[in-house]
């Protein structure tokens, strides 16, 4: 313990000094080190490690630099955008500003990516500086926009999924976006809802992507209905066997498969919460709530909500109910599913001077044991903040 006591007393280990020493008379030593310090925001390390890739020794070099620098800023980059570009790929450094990264930067303005999207798309792949406008961004471009349908749903897409920029026009995964418009029949506007949506299926393999569309028809869900591209959202986030573990939870606790298809037909994400919340959730309405099977299935959005703020609610309304207040007896599950603001203004605010304990109910103060048990209250506390 001495030891520990010691070490922690003692200054720096002579190595550890000696190696910070280093760095900083290396940076100071290197004028390519310390202009990727001083002008680019890198770190030393980050400095040292960029350095060998950009050696900065001549002035015609440094101005090169200079004038990389000035057209980054020139398209909307910041300093961190700068930082992050010279990070990744130091060499943009020692590129021609005119013949090798204008072209690409003029290229991607031309179809509106403008800042931020610009900088945050070069920041986050630079590689893309130094492809060609012929052989890879102008052919990405015709692939997107031939399936989304236009310039501004491709750069949507590219807001949701930026590493689409530096994808190979031909790459496997964008003959997805074919696959759902040529085989399964969406429109343009259906493909860029969706990957607005779920930017990973621009990632899913034609395999995957049959495969979800075929779990959506079994659920009663065609392509080009409505709720489809919602449906494929939740579903290409499943896998198979998560699925089918799920829809067996539902039939145990007594659903039948027509009430299950149902429920997701109305609220996909009703199969992406846990099995242990499904078990939970049920347990509550169909036990203390006591709402039946056909309640869950008509508001199937029951069963993503907070237990607590069901227990909340619940407890609410038993007051008002053991009161007699009519509003006490309306249509239970439209009350839990209602916006927090809706439900404060018609169960609450109209009659909190009267029945003061609404507002311990709301706080979680007041227990709720059901609608025909006793309330135990709990010790009071100071009051809380309303909250659903």
């Amino acid at each position: 313990m001495l030891a520990a006591v010691r070490r922690r007393l003692l200054p720096l280990p002579l190595a550890a000094f000696s190696a910070a020493t280093n760095t900083s008379s290396n940076a100071a030593a290197d004028p390519t080190v310390s202009y990727l310090i001083s002008s680019c925001g890198l770190s030393p390390a980050a400095a040292a490690r960029a350095a060998p890739s950009v050696r900065l020794a001549s002035p015609d070099a440094v101005a090169q630099a200079d004038a990389v620098l000035a057209l980054l800023r020139r398209y909307g980059f910041s300093d961190a955008d700068v930082s992050g570009t010279v990070r990744k790929f130091p060499i943009v450094l020692v590129s021609d500003p005119a013949r090798t990264l204008r072209p690409k930067l003029d290229f991607l303005a031309s179809v509106g990516i403008e800042p931020p999207l610009l900088p945050r798309l070069v920041s986050l792949s630079p590689i893309i500086l130094h492809r060609s406008v012929q052989d890879h961004l102008a052919p990405l471009f015709a692939s997107l926009r031939e399936v989304l349908g236009n310039d501004a749903r491709v750069v949507t897409a590219l807001r949701n999924m930026p590493f689409v920029i530096r994808c190979q026009p031909k790459a496997t995964l964008l003959r997805t976006l074919p696959l759902l418009r040529d085989v399964h029949g969406l429109t343009a506007d259906e493909v860029s809802q969706l990957v607005a949506l779920q930017p990973g299926v621009i990632m899913q393999g034609p395999d995957r992507v049959n495969e979800i569309v075929r779990a959506s028809r079994n659920v009663g869900v065609e392509p080009g209905s409505p709720m489809f591209i919602h449906v494929f959202n939740i579903l290409s986030k499943l896998k198979a066997s998560t699925l089918e573990s799920k829809i067996a939870l539902y039939l145990r606790l007594g659903f039948d498969m027509d009430s299950v298809t149902q429920m997701i037909r109305r609220y996909p994400s009703s199969v992406a919460i846990s099995e242990k919340k499904i078990e939970q959730m049920v347990a509550f309405l169909l036990g203390k709530a006591g709402l039946t099977r056909q309640d869950i299935v008509a508001y199937p959005t029951l069963l993503v909500r907070s237990l607590g703020a069901h227990s909340r609610r619940c407890a609410v309304l038993a007051a008002l109910r053991k009161a007699g207040k009519r509003k006490g007896q309306l249509q239970l599950p439209v009350a839990l599913v209602s916006s927090e603001e809706r439900f404060l203004n018609v169960f609450v605010r109209p009659h909190v001077d009267e029945l003061p304990d609404l507002l311990r109910a709301m706080n979680g103060e007041i227990p709720f044991d059901g609608f025909h048990g006793s309330q135990k209250e709990k010790p009071k506390q100071p009051r809380k903040k309303m909250s659903a």
